[in-house]
């Protein structure tokens, strides 16, 4: 029986930069912030900064990951269209509710 291989996994070397789109979220939590880059076990400084936010308007978490020199932001998951998405089922499920 042949064995089957396991899907293609994307790393973060693989994902092509991407700039944030949209209406600014609300910071709940965040590992590193770009004033104070964290240091790593070695004590050396962080490159890179992963934020995790909430969007109430989608009930979603948003995490963006983030050049810590350049503040440019490498990865961002959900999408905007993901997060428009969300925020238009909300929206019609609160019409739905009466809210």
């Amino acid at each position: 029986m042949g064995s089957i291989a396991p899907p293609a996994v994307e790393t973060l070397a693989q994902i092509p930069p991407r700039a944030a789109h949209g209406p600014p979220l609300k910071e709940t939590a965040s590992i590193a912030s770009p004033e104070a880059p964290a240091k790593s076990i070695a004590g050396a400084k962080a490159t890179k900064i992963l934020s995790v936010r909430v969007d109430a308007e989608a009930g979603r978490f948003v995490q963006v990951l983030t050049d810590a020199a350049s503040r440019e932001t490498i990865w961002r998951y959900p999408s905007e269209t993901q997060l428009a998405y969300s925020r238009a089922v909300m929206a019609y499920l609160n019409a739905l509710s009466g809210r």
